[in-house]
């Protein structure tokens, strides 16, 4: 069923791509909704055989370099009056990462290290003119470097593995939806853009992993504190002229804690997760008129398990979370949020995930609804995800989209990507990028913003 007021456009393309950020306004609803969260088998995080191909036993330098761009669509101008139209986005960017294998000392075992950085220059604002963009844009999104992933991992002893550093911690089983994924913030700055593997920044932490048959237990604390990157004043994807000053929390003072049982079984697994955490995306406060962005300090408890039958996945998420603040609103409020899904994977060279969750907020009082808090009491989120290879997996198309309200009344995201492998280290692609307008901010704003989109890749 096509969803209420979706275009005809957005129908002929409607099997959709992953979404995108949340402005303040409407915090949760969208950051919950974005990325593909994929668990991990941290034990074999650095490939031996990797390591032996690159002619050294213990070292192995990776990378890419990669050239992607957009077009808008439909021109149209900011809040802030910067025309967005034609070439929007030329980034160039590059990926460094080196992996090695450390000596053993003592009961310092399998030892693995990881150094990650990248660094990108957006052309298109050279190009277009520098003059007509915000100081808050060209900070932004012409040119960032960052330090990624970068840690130490192994074994302290036979039953007890050790990491520390900055790193990536997947709680979810969701391809699409947050529900227990809760610790990374993400890279919101260009909504439905940004591919899964740039989505997640990680953070500096400690973890500390027992293993005792099929079970484990990890003890996580966090005291690097970061939070999401969203779109800034003068961005077609911020509402308005003017953003209050933010207030951060201190690293190492407010630091976040977290912990998961895992038991893997065959054919299933399951996790209970707890973690007191900082909300990544901020929201209005400051007494009689909201002139300052505050984050709330969180908890949550959770569940999750996939289960296989066959060709088919089945996957779950329960998370209860309290300490949620509002606008005009005294009282803290707690949140309970469910998903399921399933992932089909029968028919050759295709994967078909379907996910829809529901999210409950306790005690709701009317100012929830009104500005600029801008949340209802139950809301809804639905995913499609399908991908399908051809010509022996050189070619992918991906199909992905998220709607927000069982009959996306919030709005929706929409977007269809193809790749092709030149060569084994080159990788072409192009893509449509589609924004169905919602009721509720930030979608209600983005419909203007519909881009087409290239990008060129070479990886050594």
């Amino acid at each position: 069923m096509t969803p209420r007021g979706l275009p005809k456009r957005c129908a002929l393309a409607a099997l959709v791509a992953f979404l995108c950020t949340a402005s303040a306004a409407a915090q949760d609803d969208l950051d919950d909704v974005l990325g593909g969260f994929e668990e991990e088998d941290e034990r074999f995080e650095v490939d031996p055989s990797a390591i032996e191909e690159s002619g050294d036993e213990r070292f192995d330098l990776s990378g890419s370099v990669e050239t992607s761009g957009s077009f808008n669509v439909r021109s149209h101008r900011s809040d802030t009056g910067t025309y967005y139209g034609g070439l929007q986005r030329l980034r160039n960017r590059g990926n460094l990462r080196l992996d090695a294998a450390l000596p053993d000392l003592g009961v310092f075992e399998d030892w693995q290290l990881r150094l990650e950085g990248w660094g990108f220059y957006d052309a298109a604002y050279a190009i277009r003119g520098r003059s007509r963009y915000t100081r808050e844009v060209l900070r932004q999104y012409e040119l960032d470097a960052e330090v990624g992933e970068a840690w130490l991992h192994g074994k302290m002893f036979s039953d007890v593995d050790v990491k520390i550093g900055r790193q990536v911690v997947i709680w979810g089983r969701s391809e699409t939806i947050r529900v227990l994924d809760v610790l990374n913030p993400l890279d919101n700055r260009e909504p439905g853009r940004v591919d899964i593997e740039d989505l997640r920044r990680p953070l500096s932490m400690l973890k500390v992993v027992g293993y005792a048959g099929d079970w484990s237990l990890a003890a996580i604390a966090i005291p690097e504190i970061r939070f999401d990157e969203n779109p800034v004043v003068g961005s077609d994807f911020f509402p308005g002229t003017f953003e209050p000053g933010e207030e951060k929390p201190e690293h190492f003072e407010d630091v976040e804690l977290a912990g998961q049982l895992t038991g893997v079984f065959s054919g299933w697994d399951v996790s209970f997760v707890g973690a007191w955490f900082w909300n990544d995306v901020p929201r209005l406060d400051g007494g009689v008129l909201p002139t300052k962005l505050v984050h709330d300090r969180l908890w949550m408890v959770g569940t999750g398990g996939n289960y296989t039958l066959g060709s088919w996945l089945l996957k779950s998420e329960l998370a209860y979370t309290d300490g949620f603040g509002f606008f005009g609103e005294d009282d803290e409020k707690a949140r309970l949020d469910a998903l399921v899904g399933v992932e089909y994977y029968g028919f050759t060279d295709t994967n078909i995930v379907l996910e829809a969750a529901h999210r409950h907020f306790y005690e709701h009082e009317s100012v929830m609804r009104r500005a600029p808090n801008f949340v209802r009491e139950d809301t809804a989120e639905i995913a499609l995800r399908i991908t399908r290879n051809f010509l022996r997996e050189r070619l992918r198309a991906t199909f992905v989209g998220v709607a927000l309200g069982w009959d996306a009344r919030d709005g929706a995201v929409l977007r269809f990507d193809v790749e092709y492998d030149v060569l084994d280290a080159l990788t072409v692609g192009a893509g449509l990028l589609l924004y169905q307008k919602g009721d509720l901010p930030p979608l209600d704003t983005w419909a203007d913003n519909d881009r087409l989109l290239f990008s060129v890749k070479w990886s050594f």
